[in-house]
């Protein structure tokens, strides 16, 4: 029985690991030309400790640097990160799932923050993502945001089984009850009290007759200085003929609209009322021709 025990562990210890253990990331040197070291060293220590928040297994390239012979030190560290080779090259040396690459890029505007991250297997890129337009003070923040969005799509290519599983709330059904649709009451035409400004039309109807006198007498006045020949040149006599003239056409106009203005209130009185029925379609005309005016109504009176 000790002996089938003592087996049976040692089968156990000969299982190969399974594939659902913990990411294990390495942070490569980050690509940023021209950045002042400190920063660079701040940016990937921050995101050293948001990978380690995110249950992640982190491997900084310091760390590496000790691991590896002196020989092969320059050699893996120093290799072109653009090159899928290298990426495979450093992911094997620490033994990591995936290699993370951080971009610090300086312009006037800002600087850009990005992050990469690419399979050891085959060297290809997994996930990335930018900010552009970063102050320095905002620079943790960016790179914790980047983080955040290159994480889950890592974890669903390398560890599917490992994403948690989110269920959608089941939403209650409710029965949303029949509301009665309100009838519309039939709406007929009506004829009421006559509107508060109705008086307006006889008022400035009032005032055009008015006027239309004044002018009307000052025409007269003219042809009875033209007729008796009280004028001293032709040049007076023929102002004073244009100015008859002129004088006699205003004071027909006038007269017209003036009359049109009374007409018009003296027809809202009368054809407001409180009898149901279709509205009366009157209207008042007025005309002027060479020889005076016509005031009048067009339609139907009720």
């Amino acid at each position: 029985m000790f002996l089938s025990l003592l087996a049976t562990l040692v089968v156990l210890g000969q299982t190969p690991t399974t594939s659902e253990a913990p990411l294990t990331v390495l942070i490569a040197p980050p690509e940023a030309a021209g950045v002042p070291s400190h920063i660079v060293s701040f940016a990937q220590e921050h995101v050293y400790e948001q990978l380690k928040t995110q249950g992640l297994q982190v491997v900084r390239a310091s760390e590496l640097s000790q691991r590896l012979p002196p020989a092969q030190r320059k050699t893996v560290l120093g290799c072109n990160r653009l090159e899928a080779a290298c990426r495979i090259t450093l992911g094997e040396a620490a033994q990591a799932d995936v290699v993370m690459i951080a971009e610090l890029v300086q312009f006037l505007s800002g600087y850009r923050v990005g992050l990469k991250a690419y399979a050891t297997r085959d060297g290809e890129q997994l996930s990335e993502h930018y900010v552009p337009g970063v102050r320095e003070d905002q620079l943790l923040d960016a790179l914790t945001q980047a983080s955040d969005k290159v994480v889950p799509p890592v974890r669903r290519a390398l560890r599917p089984s490992l994403e948690p599983i989110v269920e959608a709330p089941v939403q209650p059904t409710t029965t949303t009850p029949l509301q009665p649709v309100p009838v519309k009451p039939e709406v007929t035409a009506s004829r009421s009290g006559a509107p508060g400004w109705a008086w307006l039309p006889a008022a400035g109807g009032a005032v055009l007759l008015g006027a239309g006198t004044l002018f009307f007498m000052q025409a007269s006045n003219d042809y009875k200085t033209l007729q008796a020949r009280q004028f001293t040149d032709p040049t007076e006599g023929e102002r004073l003929r244009d100015s008859g003239t002129r004088a006699q056409w205003l004071s027909r106009g006038s007269f017209a609209v003036g009359a049109v203005g009374v007409v018009t209130t003296g027809l809202i009185y009368m054809l407001s009322g409180k009898n149901e029925g279709s509205p009366s379609q009157v209207r008042p005309t007025a005309s002027v021709g060479n020889g005076g005016g016509m005031v009048g109504v067009a339609g139907t009176l009720p």
